[in-house]
């Protein structure tokens, strides 16, 4: 809210932390042209190559129609590949290209500083 400065940590609010820091973890992605839902899908496929569309939206906590849009720009971006799964026509599998496994490289240094942010501040 204008006019109200917060100068002491613990006056915050656990969703004032959460808001902030996705502020600036989206801020911090914003040079790699990444949002942090992208973020998270990437992350997710470089653990778990080949993972199904509906798995990866249940993970992430998202409605199949958000996720489809999410690859749908990564498939543009020529960081995710998919097709369909060998055993189930139904189901489409992704995969990180070369180019995605580089991103998520660089991701995954936000997210270190992302955790190391909270650790100071669990410290604290």
């Amino acid at each position: 809210m204008p006019g109200i400065e917060h100068t002491d940590q613990d006056k915050r609010t656990l969703l004032e932390v959460v808001l902030r820091m996705h502020g600036d973890f989206r801020s911090q992605l914003a040079p790699l042209r990444v949002t942090p839902l992208q973020a998270g899908v990437v992350l997710y496929l470089q653990r778990y190559p080949d993972a199904k569309m509906k798995d990866t939206a249940a993970a992430l906590g998202v409605q199949p129609p958000t996720l489809t849009a999410v690859i749908n720009d990564l498939v543009r971006k020529r960081w995710v590949t998919r097709q369909r799964a060998p055993h189930d026509d139904r189901a489409v599998c992704l995969r990180l290209s070369r180019q995605g496994q580089v991103v998520t490289q660089k991701i995954k240094n936000h997210v270190r500083d992302v955790r190391s942010d909270l650790t100071s501040l669990k410290e604290a």
